[in-house]
């Protein structure tokens, strides 16, 4: 895949939320999985999409923290 920039990856981040189903949550590891990135690229990404108020913590799930959009 090609490089990404900061602001594609927090496009496909929000795209890919947006297609959860149930309560729209997902953990760090199959968001970078499904917008293919790693993991490390994802968690910046959300963080920034957190600080923008576009996401927000979806709960822990075994011990890892989930993600969801942000309901406006």
């Amino acid at each position: 895949m090609a490089d990404l920039s900061q602001e594609e990856i927090k496009e496909k981040i929000l795209e890919f939320l947006a297609n959860v189903p149930g309560k729209g949550v997902e953990v760090i590891s199959k968001i970078a999985k499904g917008v293919g990135v790693d993991r490390r690229q994802a968690s910046s990404a959300l963080r920034e999409l957190e600080e923008e108020g576009k996401i927000e913590p979806g709960g822990v799930m075994a011990g890892v923290a989930g993600y969801k959009l942000k309901k406006g």
